[in-house]
């Protein structure tokens, strides 16, 4: 199983078990910063192996771990 580190502007900000933690975190990030940062334009996703205390691991697209983009409130009403 993956582990992750989450970084926000190169700073870690959390690490993730797994992909889904992963995804949890970054949905939380989003809703969380849904008026400044809602694509996660921000964040990095760090993929810790066993030799990461050497390597420092490795950058993988945040987008395998983004869901559908968030859409507001006010656009859910407006759709149905």
């Amino acid at each position: 199983m993956a582990r992750y580190e989450l970084l926000v502007d190169g700073e870690r900000q959390g690490k993730a078990a797994s992909d889904d933690d992963a995804r949890a975190w970054i949905r939380a990030y989003r809703a969380e910063h849904a008026q400044d940062d809602p694509d996660a334009t921000h964040v990095q996703v760090r993929k810790l192996s066993a030799f990461s205390w050497l390597t420092g691991g490795s950058l993988v697209p945040r987008d395998d771990f983004l869901d559908r983009p968030l859409v507001s409130v006010a656009e859910q009403l407006r759709s149905g």
